[in-house]
């Protein structure tokens, strides 16, 4: 605790006694309010009793004003000495933070401000710890999430992302409920079998039953229980939990809507979800319209569904249908797209169109009917069966909920299950068991079925513009206080990270250097650019020596991370991944594009998508500093993070994401901060 928080605590505590002495219960049982503050500032003219925390104290001689605030509004009151002298003199024992009652009248001040003029207050609440009025230059989400009573008290952004969380969760029950008439149903969290997605799960002990369960996955299985049970259209609001990373899209719990409905398709299902999604747009923006990222985005009208297949006719011009597998590899190698294991048309054109459509899907689309291979839990399609009757909904290029046609039939559903048991022997601990009891309930009757499910955090993120999942979530998971986090290495991974890919070596099908600085200085002619991303390349250069990684791959990201910014600043960095980068890896496409997850709607999965995440706004504002202090030369890591609390300094650069960079490698900021200054003091 530093001394001065020793010293303002000692005072309050000093003036906690005082009130005591005096008779004052600082601590009542209740208190009877029967407006809020919002009401009393529309109640000119009339008595009323409020209550709320006070915000400020300002004395004016005889007259003190406050500003009160409640969770409605705040309002100036006024105390008056000459109305009741000895209740006035307890004014100079309160301080901002402590909660008041309050009885006034409520009138118009000379200044022309809404206020009430208290004829008598009650203390309601005194308050030991000083609240800040501002984070002091403080932009730090670890220290915003841990102490969030704080930052909701200071920071109305963070109020404002979770109101608009709970309106959406209100009115999603609303919507489904009284539009589409579902049922809200509950099912357990702790599970015997795991299931419903292929996930890692959380295990946990039960002393009762001497037994070991699961946490929840996902509520699938039981919510399909149900409905073999004879419900037709059930949802539920699930708090799950995954024993993966964590990053700025993904936290260990998180919370989803799931919903099934009988006799119902993927068209059903669709139907109902755009529905479901301009509603709530309606109910947090109050029109048809909200910002994606960059992109004003208007979801009125009934919203385009294009296969995968068309989809990538229309937008990368490739046919999927000539060329045959030999045309779809061409298709691959001219954009460095690498496929995970062997080659299948399937995993080829999805593929594709994920590493080239999204970006490009501004407006509200539906893409369907899915490669089988990459649909696993899909029904087949019933035109053809090489497809699956799945969607998922883009919007401002960023996919949003994905679902489909169920699969109802049992010695079906087997066939699946024992194609993940394969999976299971093979080492993949993701894999779903074979749940028995759920195939002998499927095995009393199943009736055609579609269903989807949508993560809450990410909906929130979508309908707030806010693209970190910490931001959406009222308490996120945070790693315990005093607990060191794992530096990544080429083995190791970062707590603080999704499972972290290694760099395959692709230095000798890299490009060499005079050609990627030639490629630069085609498409960047300002100075500063340059120099920044050199600098970015430098760091990554040697970043990668250090942890075993590719210098030569990881440099040339560095360099190339921003080519498309000076010349086609609205279309960074898709323009050049789409067009300007043929010749470079699908691992350098990868980092350049989820280094701005913002403009992409990809995020940092790999070693070197991570740390060019970390670096880049950095490096930016370490070198606006040495500009301001003529140099590299004695820099020191404490004076940058001092001057990174400057907000009026470099005000450009985002605080957010250089915190999410700490986060993402894992580093202390001091320690990262030291190896940036290290590596350009010999630039």
């Amino acid at each position: 605790m530093s001394t001065r928080l020793d010293h303002s605590r000692e005072a309050k505590l000093e003036k906690r006694k005082k009130l005591e002495a005096l008779g004052v219960n600082v601590h009542p049982y209740s208190f009877h309010k029967t407006y809020s503050i919002a009401q009393a500032k529309l109640s000119e003219g009339k008595t009323v009793e409020t209550a709320g925390r006070i915000m400020s104290l300002r004395e004016h001689g005889k007259v003190t004003f406050c500003d009160l605030r409640d969770d409605s509004a705040s309002m100036q009151v006024m105390f008056r000495e000459d109305d009741d002298k000895k209740q006035y003199e307890l004014l100079t024992l309160l301080d901002p933070g402590d909660y008041i009652g309050v009885k006034g009248i409520v009138i118009t001040s000379k200044t022309g401000e809404i206020t009430i003029q208290a004829t008598h207050f009650d203390v309601l609440s005194k308050s030991l710890r000083p609240i800040p009025t501002t984070w002091q230059g403080i932009d730090d989400p670890e220290t915003r999430y841990r102490k969030r009573y704080l930052d909701l008290l200071i920071n109305p952004d963070a109020k404002r992302i979770l109101d608009a969380r709970w309106t959406i969760e209100k009115e999603i029950r609303r919507y489904l409920q009284d539009v589409e008439h579902f049922v809200e149903v509950e099912t357990p969290v702790l599970q015997t079998l795991y299931g419903g997605t292929n996930a890692r799960p959380f295990t946990t002990h039960m002393n009762a039953l001497d037994s070991d369960y699961y946490l929840r996955i996902a509520p699938e299985l039981y919510l399909k229980r149900l409905i073999v049970g004879g419900y037709e259209r059930v949802f539920e609001i699930a708090r799950n939990f995954r024993n993966e990373g964590v990053d700025l899209t993904h936290q260990p719990e998180f919370t989803m809507i799931e919903w099934y409905e009988a006799y119902a398709d993927y068209t059903r299902i669709m139907d109902t979800t755009e529905g479901l999604i301009k509603h709530l747009v309606k109910a947090v923006h109050g029109k048809l319209e909200m910002l994606v990222g960059e992109h004003v985005v208007k979801l009125d009208g009934k919203w385009p569904r294009i296969s995968m297949a068309d989809a990538l006719k229309k937008f990368e011009s490739i046919d999927v249908e000539k060329g045959g597998d030999s045309g779809l590899q061409k298709e691959l190698d001219q954009r460095h797209i690498q496929l995970t294991g062997t080659f299948s048309r399937g995993k080829a054109i999805f593929a594709l169109f994920d590493h080239t459509v999204p970006p490009k899907l501004i407006n509200p689309t539906w893409i369907i009917d899915y490669p089988k291979e990459v649909s696993p839990l899909s029904k087949e399609h019933r035109k053809n069966p090489e497809l699956v009757e799945r969607f998922e909904g883009y919007i401002g290029g960023k996919e949003m909920c994905d679902g489909w046609s169920e699969i109802t039939d049992a010695l079906e559903q087997r066939k699946r299950f024992e194609v993940e048991q394969q999976h299971m022997r093979e080492g993949d601990a993701e894999a779903q068991p074979m749940d028995e009891e759920f195939l002998e309930a499927m095995e009393y009757g199943m009736p055609p079925l579609g269903g989807i499910g949508i993560g809450i955090d990410r909906l929130v993120m979508f309908l707030t513009n806010t693209w970190a999942i910490r931001e959406v979530i009222a308490f996120p998971t945070l790693r315990p206080v005093g607990k060191q986090p794992v530096v990544p290495t080429a083995t190791s991974t970062p707590l603080s990270t999704v499972p972290v890919k290694k760099s395959v070596k692709t230095s000798t099908s890299l490009p060499s250097r005079d050609q990627s600085q030639k490629l630069l200085h085609t498409y960047v002619k300002n100075e500063a650019l340059v120099h920044h991303v050199e600098m970015v390349a430098a760091a990554l250069e040697s970043y990668a020596k250090a942890l075993g990684e590719d210098p030569e791959l990881w440099y040339a990201t560095g360099l190339l991370h921003d080519l498309d910014w000076e010349k086609f600043p609205d279309e960074h960095p898709n323009k050049a991944l789409a067009e300007l980068l043929h010749d470079y890896p699908a691992e350098l496409h990868d980092a350049i594009a989820e280094h701005a997850p913002n403009r992409t709607g990809k995020y940092p999965s790999s070693l070197l998508a991570n740390y060019l995440f970390a670096s880049d706004e950095l490096s930016g504002f370490i070198n606006a500093y040495s500009l301001m202090r003529k140099g590299f030369a004695g820099m020191e890591p404490g004076s940058v993070l001092k001057k990174l609390k400057d907000k009026a300094f470099a005000k450009n650069v985002s605080r957010e994401d250089i915190q999410e960079g700490f986060a993402l490698i894992g580093k202390s900021p001091e320690d990262h901060v030291a190896f940036l200054i290290s590596v350009f003091q010999k630039i």
